[in-house]
């Protein structure tokens, strides 16, 4: 479904390309595309707000829209897939307490950019064009509850595949090249129809991190109207690189690490273990295998990146983990099939809601050891506790990797509500009804 662009102009300088073309011929990359002009503008009312950040301008872009973008969920459309059966029960150490009832923003000023993490099971290189069963369960378990403070855009990519990825030498360039294609031109529509100057929160687990690090690092940080959108990147599973000491430099120039809840402009990104890593862990280390983006040339002296998103200046800190239940899957989805990476709709926990929550289960703090860092989680200790973390269907070496960011939830979308008060005051905005 079709909405209407903001009352207000489009901000100066922003330009927009939309490329169509077969599949099989974008395949061999953007330079093939003929390029279309996109007429920006219309005539009818934005339903959600003017910008928050008039002046934030995207300039000095030639913005390629490779073609039409498939969302998982994307506002104002029918039947959005992240806005349905996101209540949580509040389990205690004896069993369920109560509800924690979700309430969507009505009128965010602030929108979420979101990209999934590798979930496709297809005996391919990379995954189709298309949202399946799959594709909306992750969406909905991770992205969905950011909608209490943003609008959430989610696209769907081709992907390289969990087939891809575990196969020897990681998935092939092009099968990235094509993922991040699709990425990069979700962005780009994202940017042309639906932004209009408003603050962006871009969030990514694992794959998804990976492919709007390299986002980052490609398109949003060398052009200064895009880079001024951003309240904040949360790149979980990514093992972003930094000068040893530094909250820069390594993969990201300019963007630094965030040090304080009310920062704005930076990056979250950690790996989580519950101790330990192994010392051939997959995540964790600058050359772990799961690394998508090259060191930059010249730079030997890098260490993995971990922020706490319960406690950015440091320290140990008691988390809010908002844990998916077969509730969550989407309508007609296979019964004992299992959607979620790692897990297994049989071990997931039971409940009405689409999720339960564990108060004072779980501490979580950033642990380094030469140059590498995790976010090492763990039970707190109690005299008698009936709750577990989930069983996850994984290695050693990948750690909690299939579930740290729904072990990390609430702390993600607490810190996306702070970060965007934040950003929005200091451009002289405010959040507004929500």
């Amino acid at each position: 479904m079709r909405r209407c662009p903001a009352d207000e102009p489009f901000p100066v300088g922003l330009t927009a390309s939309r490329t169509r073309g077969p599949r099989s011929r974008r395949r061999e990359g953007f330079g093939l595309l003929a390029v279309v002009t996109v007429l920006l503008g219309s005539a009818c009312a934005q339903p959600h707000g003017p910008a928050t950040a008039p002046g934030a301008l995207t300039t000095g872009s030639n913005l390629v829209v490779a073609h039409p973008t498939v969302w998982v969920c994307r506002p104002g459309t029918i039947d959005d897939n992240c806005a349905t059966n996101l209540d949580a029960t509040v389990v205690g150490p004896a069993g369920p307490t109560g509800t924690d009832t979700f309430q969507a923003a009505a009128n965010p000023p602030v929108d979420c950019f979101y990209v999934y993490p590798t979930v496709s099971q297809v005996a391919l290189a990379n995954a189709p064009l298309k949202a399946t069963d799959t594709e909306i369960a992750v969406v909905r378990a991770q992205a969905a509850r950011f909608g209490a403070d943003c609008r959430v855009f989610a696209p769907v990519y081709e992907q390289y595949s969990v087939v891809s990825r575990l196969q020897h030498g990681g998935p092939s360039d092009s099968a990235r090249q094509l993922a991040f294609g699709d990425v990069q031109s979700a962005w780009n529509d994202y940017l042309v129809n639906d932004n209009h100057g408003r603050p962006v929160v871009l969030i990514g687990d694992d794959q998804g991190a990976e492919m709007l690090l390299r986002l980052l690092h490609d398109e949003i940080e060398p052009n200064e109207g895009q880079r001024a959108l951003l309240v904040s990147a949360l790149l979980v599973g990514a093992d972003v690189r930094v000068r040893h000491g530094s909250l820069v430099g390594g993969d990201l120039a300019q963007i630094p690490a965030c040090q304080r809840h009310d920062e704005f402009g930076c990056v979250v990104a950690y790996s989580a273990y519950e101790g330990a890593p192994p010392a051939d862990a997959w995540f964790g280390q600058p050359n772990a295998p799961s690394r998508g983006v090259a060191a930059p040339a010249g730079t030997l002296n890098l260490q993995t990146l971990c922020t706490n998103p319960a406690a950015l200046g440091g320290g140990a800190a008691t988390l809010a983990p908002y844990l998916p239940t077969a509730g969550l899957l989407p309508d007609g989805a296979p019964d004992g099939g299992d959607l979620l990476p790692g897990l297994s709709s049989t071990d997931l926990p039971v409940a009405s809601t689409g999720f339960v929550t564990y108060p004072d289960f779980l501490s979580a703090n950033c642990q380094q050891s030469g140059n590498r860092a995790w976010l090492d989680i763990s039970v707190r200790p109690a005299f008698v506790d009936q709750r577990a973390l989930p069983t996850l269907d994984t290695l050693p070496t990948w750690g909690l990797h299939f579930d740290e960011f729904d072990l990390t939830l609430g702390d993600l979308v607490q810190l996306v509500s702070r970060q965007s008060v934040a950003y929005l005051a200091a451009h002289g905005a405010s959040a507004g009804p929500s």
